[in-house]
């Protein structure tokens, strides 16, 4: 009993094993075929077709057709082994944009090979799409450069290329696709807002402890130390360098920066709307680009997706790969309390959807003293402002009012 099912099991793998190896011997013979476009098909098609009238009847005109018919074929066949082939570089006007921007200009830089190529068609995929054009007829070892304008695109990052081109011979009947040059990406960032300085809770924390991390330009004094190449001349202590007859150089202690923690809500079930979570994206960078043109240390995360820095371009960068994906919200909340110590303010941007008490829990894993603030973005709910136990909470229906509610939400 219990050795049939394995017998069954081999069997089907003897099968299985037995069609992939025919299926590869099917793919090997129609190979060929498959470089023919649909004109070779038809010429082949006619050749054969002629060569069986021409061995029937012995007519002389249709052993003529099946001659020059099979003859273009093999010409066509023997155009694909000639050495040489496109080199195209693509080159992006920007690597970045804005949603909503215009899409920026591509420019191919094309070196032909040994072969003249007749108006060769060219492919660039952009993301899921795809742009073609045709060339200009290129002599051999000859150069162009094509400009190409590329689809609007939605926030993400999107990868360009590589460049695929089609070698046909002159009469058009074989064809074969290459791959040339690398893919780059495109990064399209969410539409954002300019808001106020940040102002309530966080003029303290600016002050805060100092750290035992060195610097060359603070405000504590730690020690001096004996000059480097390099060092700014600014901070030699010529009092001391005289009496040691060496150049000293002040070093200071690091006093610790504002914290801003950011933390966007990537759960599906929190939206009622995609649109929702878009403009919670744009709420989210345009939070956290203020925070960074502040000076903040600034931490934003989405799902696995995060940024920690000072720079606006990191913001945004992260902020491209924000995606809809499972409930880890709590999980991603404690990661970012332990990950960052003395943070005066953390904001969580959610949808309509998200319990408030789930929000409350993910604010209680960081310090007392931070400030916290919820914002929803809820396209379909009126603006609102309101306090929720230890939270402040507020609903933005789109993008233009959030300087306004948040500049009164932060005071």
């Amino acid at each position: 009993m219990s050795g049939a099912p394995r017998s069954t099991s081999i069997a089907a793998r003897l099968r299985g094993g037995r069609l992939l190896s025919r299926s590869s011997r099917a793919y090997r013979l129609t190979a060929p075929l498959r470089l023919l476009t649909p004109l070779g098909r038809g010429v082949l098609v006619t050749g054969l077709v002629a060569s069986g009238l021409s061995a029937r009847f012995h007519w002389q005109e249709f052993t003529q057709l099946a001659a020059v018919a099979l003859g273009l074929l093999v010409l066509g066949l023997l155009w694909q082994l000639l050495p040489g082939g496109l080199v195209v570089g693509l080159r992006l006007r920007h690597e970045r944009i804005v949603e909503g921007a215009p899409a920026p200009a591509a420019s191919l830089e094309v070196q032909a090979g040994a072969v003249p190529m007749l108006f060769p068609r060219v492919l660039v995929p952009v993301g899921r799409r795809g742009v073609g054009l045709r060339l200009p007829f290129l002599a051999p070892f000859s150069r162009h450069t094509e400009e190409l304008h590329l689809p609007e695109l939605a926030r993400g990052v999107h990868t360009v290329g590589p460049v695929t081109y089609e070698k046909i011979d002159p009469v058009g009947l074989v064809s074969r696709t290459f791959s040339t040059g690398p893919a780059v990406e495109l990064r399209v960032s969410p539409r954002v807002t300019d808001l106020s300085v940040f102002a309530g809770g966080l003029t303290n924390d600016l002050d805060g402890a100092t750290s035992q991390q060195l610097s060359m330009s603070d405000l504590a004094f730690h020690a001096l130390r004996e000059y480097v190449p390099g060092d700014d001349l600014r901070h030699v202590h010529w009092r001391s360098s005289a009496k040691a007859g060496e150049l000293l150089v002040r070093q200071y202690h690091e006093t610790r920066r504002g914290h801003v923690t950011v933390l966007l809500d990537g759960a599906r079930q929190s939206y009622p709307r995609q649109a929702d979570f878009e403009l919670a994206v744009s709420v989210a960078t345009s939070i956290a680009l203020r925070a960074v043109r502040d000076d903040f240390d600034t931490y934003l995360r989405c799902g696995p997706h995060l940024s920690r820095s000072r720079a606006p371009v990191a913001m945004t960068d992260a902020a491209c790969r924000f995606a809809l994906g499972g409930d880890d919200h709590l999980e991603h909340a404690a990661d970012a309390a332990q990950a960052v110590h003395g943070t005066g303010l953390v904001v969580q941007v959610t949808g309509g959807q998200r319990p408030l008490p789930d929000l409350d829990a993910a604010a209680r894993l960081f310090s007392r003293e931070a400030d916290w603030l919820v914002v929803r973005a809820d396209s379909a709910a009126e603006p609102f402002l309101r306090d929720s136990g230890t939270l402040r909470e507020l609903s933005v229906p789109d993008l233009a009012r959030l300087a306004e509610l948040l500049a009164r939400g932060l005071r």
